[in-house]
């Protein structure tokens, strides 16, 4: 059920770009809202987040209760059921449209129009952000990567992470718990509380989201170890430094590393690394890069971004078609 069900939710991604037909959230904003001014409730930050996360998973599990029990044969019910909640826990808007939103004003030097859309993007999460000024496409670049790093996991892998794990009981308190922090107040304690909570819940998913980049990108450079076991740092940097990484772009680790060698040796694993980055960004988008000169090649990973993580859920799937078929 739940591989068919992606199957058909995944078509129509493909067929109309987004599921934005069905992302209504008014009314989960509504419960947000008077649940934050109940004084009961308001006084400790987590519990209006764990109720609100609650009543929409007990309606949702009575639903499933009354089709499996109510039906001689429901297994058409629960299709419906669990593509329309899969449907309805994937990402708000189109992020390749955003990603090639972004690459026009680039190509076209609009630089403002670039930093409203990044802001835009950013949202209520951790990436922090680090142009100071509009027209350094260096550190713009640098900020976009790290955004679409975030939201193309947050959107989409993230969503059939919990899905294949729990079905749409884990797709469904995934959106819920995302949305929540999107609604709540930027820096407030909702949001903050939010945000731990995605955190817990992002810890395992992100990990895996590392592992596919270095499994379909640059296997080498991406900082597995280091990242796999940090239980400190925010979603965030693990994704930019995983994708940094496959796509065969410095890191901290990296970094950290060429700052403890001897000068000819940083300068030989200086010239493996560009020509790996050559490769892999020749592999994903064509282009052919003899340059690393700023801010062309930070532009030329964020092309190689979207092609990468296309790359990485067609993988996830073909695994999960195989591990149905074996089942």
């Amino acid at each position: 059920m739940i591989f068919l069900s992606l199957v058909a939710v995944l078509a129509i991604i493909y067929w109309l770009g987004s599921a934005s037909i069905i992302h209504h959230d008014g009314w989960f904003k509504w419960l947000i809202n008077r649940l934050q001014k109940v004084p009961g409730l308001a006084s400790v930050s987590a519990l209006p987040l764990v109720v609100a996360l609650v009543i929409p998973l007990a309606v949702l599990v009575l639903v499933f209760v009354v089709i499996n029990q109510g039906f001689d044969r429901p297994w058409f019910g629960l299709f419906l059921l669990y593509s329309l909640v899969l449907l309805y826990s994937l990402g708000r808007g189109n992020l390749i449209a955003d990603v090639q939103e972004y690459i026009a004003l680039a190509v076209r030097g609009d630089s403002v129009a670039a930093v409203q859309l990044l802001d835009r993007l950013r949202g209520n999460t951790d990436v922090v952000p680090t142009a100071s000024e509009a027209a350094d496409w260096r550190l713009l670049h640098g900020e976009a990567l790290k955004i679409i790093a975030y939201r193309g996991f947050e959107r989409t892998f993230a969503v059939l992470f919990w899905f294949f794990i729990a079905g749409p009981f884990g797709a469904l308190l995934y959106r819920l718990s995302v949305l929540y922090r999107d609604f709540s107040e930027q820096g407030s304690d909702a949001a903050q509380a939010a945000s731990k909570w995605l955190w817990l819940l992002e810890l395992p998913s992100v990990r895996l989201m590392g592992v596919t980049w270095a499994l379909v990108g640059n296997f080498e450079t991406c900082p597995l170890r280091k990242n796999l076991l940090d239980v400190q740092s925010s979603s965030e940097h693990v994704l930019n430094e995983c994708l940094r990484g496959a796509l065969g772009a410095p890191t901290e680790c990296s970094d950290a590393a060429m700052a403890q060698m001897a000068p000819a040796e940083k300068a030989e694993m200086q010239e493996e690394m560009e020509e790996e980055t050559q490769d892999i960004i020749e592999d994903l988008t064509g282009d052919v890069i003899t340059t690393h000169s700023e801010p062309a090649y930070s532009f030329a990973l964020v092309k190689s971004s979207m092609p990468l993580y296309t790359r990485s859920l067609l993988f996830w799937v073909c695994a999960i078609a195989f591990a149905t078929l074996i089942v």
